[in-house]
């Protein structure tokens, strides 16, 4: 949020009225009518898709300070579903309104175009993961791209950083079973990598390791999934 309160006073105006949100509370559904912008101010939310039979596949966990665009390609309907996973706090901004602020003030276009792009490399670094990736190469991603993601918020990787996830949420995230999820995290923590506790606190014990089993590069990963106020 830091990134959209630099750029615009609106942006601070939206943060001081955000409603109030609780956990488990679905804020839209996929095929809803649906032609607004939703700014997340505080919690975790999460996108996903599913098929008729329940399998639920989440696109991606909405942070602080993130902005989501839901509306389809018809401009009237939302082509996912979002749920709030903790309670939140968000901003609904008509498509309208959030057009005039951004052509009225350039550094909020710069700063919105920053996220946008953002969001879209870490969402490719996943798509990569989740196709050609092993168990561990997707579970140790996750647990770098959310922690990236929480630093970046002022959280210090080398210290504990709670995830408010369940096992299941982690596999709908990274396709995997939760059988599947619980047994590679062992593994993590078995080998040094990890420590865990508490549903779910995380202290990366190895970076260097847990980096290799990702397969990236952790100073360029930071550098294009998480924006910066500059």
């Amino acid at each position: 949020m830091a990134v959209l309160c630099a750029a615009s006073e609106q942006i601070r105006t939206f943060t001081r009225t955000a409603q109030q949100i609780r956990a488990g509370t679905v804020i839209l559904q996929d095929g809803d009518e649906f032609d607004k912008v939703v700014l997340v101010v505080d919690g975790w939310l999460s996108s996903s898709k599913s098929f008729e039979d329940g399998e639920l596949q989440i696109i991606d966990f909405i942070l602080p300070g993130d902005i989501l665009y839901a509306t389809n390609g018809d401009g009237m309907t939302v082509g996912l579903t979002l749920e709030a996973i903790t309670d939140a706090r968000v901003s609904i901004v008509p498509v309208s309104t959030w057009r005039t602020m951004l052509m009225a003030s350039p550094d909020l276009a710069r700063a919105v175009g920053r996220i946008r792009a953002a969001a879209q490399a870490r969402t490719s670094e996943r798509l990569l993961r989740l196709g050609k990736g092993s168990a561990p190469t997707r579970i140790a991603f996750a647990i770098l791209e959310l922690s990236l993601r929480l630093r970046s918020l002022g959280h210090d990787m080398e210290e504990t950083f709670h995830l408010p996830l369940t096992q299941k949420a982690i596999g709908d995230y990274t396709g995997l079973s939760s059988v599947h999820v619980c047994r590679t995290m062992r593994r993590l923590v078995r080998h040094n990598i990890l420590e865990t506790s508490d549903h779910i606190d995380i202290r990366i014990l190895d970076l260097a390791a847990l980096s290799e089993i990702a397969g990236i590069d952790l100073e360029r990963l930071e550098q294009e999934i998480a924006p910066t106020a500059a």
